[in-house]
């Protein structure tokens, strides 16, 4: 099994979730009050380098690169793109009924 570094983290602005990207080509939004994951979504073939919520939380930008982890001996990547995904507010808002139920 590997372990991939988190290369960053975004707070929704309306709900205070989260999105954490990774090296691992993977983003994902996050309950921090409940401990869980709201949304898995598909790994790219890249890092994801960072990411950001736009200002009323709706569009997530999240960009993938090279981030370096492997040092410049494996920098075979040469492109970076950003890429937009459009927010469905029941991917990024707490589920009610498991508040409070912590493990």
């Amino acid at each position: 099994s590997d372990i991939w570094a988190v290369n960053a983290m975004a707070f929704h602005p309306k709900f205070g979730t989260f999105a954490t990207m990774g090296a691992d080509g993977a983003y994902n939004f996050w309950d921090k009050d409940n401990r869980q994951r709201l949304k898995e979504f598909k790994k790219c073939n890249v890092p994801l380098t960072c990411g950001a919520f736009n200002h009323d939380g709706v569009i997530f930008a999240y960009a993938a690169s090279y981030d370096w982890s492997k040092g410049s001996e494996h920098y075979t990547i040469k492109t970076n793109n950003i890429m937009l995904h459009s927010v469905q507010e029941k991917e990024v808002k707490p589920n009610p009924a498991s508040i409070g139920r912590r493990r």
